[in-house]
């Protein structure tokens, strides 16, 4: 199967794009995809521990879910850093601190991209 990298910069009071990336995801890793989702700029702000309610309709508790099939999901650090947000205390467990520079190599190792901004 594919590996597919989605890139999200979107906040989530744009959650139209946090939807279709919960939806295209776990679409993919049904299919038996690899699948890694690269959250940028703002769009950190949908990996805050704090916003999972129980009813898992948060833009962060999808991603919660996302990291419970499979998905690998990365923070950008010096995003996450301007935005006051401290990676290892703030961030849903499983969320994986990252780099531009990381996101580079992401982006030769992947077989489709797909971003959302």
């Amino acid at each position: 199967m594919g590996k597919l990298l989605i890139i999200l910069f979107s906040p989530p009071m744009q959650s139209q794009n946090t939807d279709t990336v919960y939806e295209l995801a776990k679409a993919a890793v049904e299919m038996g995809h690899e699948v890694t989702v690269f959250c940028d700029i703002d769009a950190t702000y949908n990996l805050l521990a704090s916003q999972i309610l129980p009813d898992q309709a948060t833009p962060a508790g999808k991603v919660a879910q996302l990291i419970d099939k499979g998905v690998q999901v990365l923070a950008c650090r010096e995003s996450a850093r301007r935005r006051g947000i401290d990676v290892p205390k703030n961030l849903i467990k499983g969320v994986v601190e990252s780099s531009l520079g990381r996101l580079v190599e992401l982006m030769e190792q992947h077989d489709r991209i797909v971003t959302f901004g």
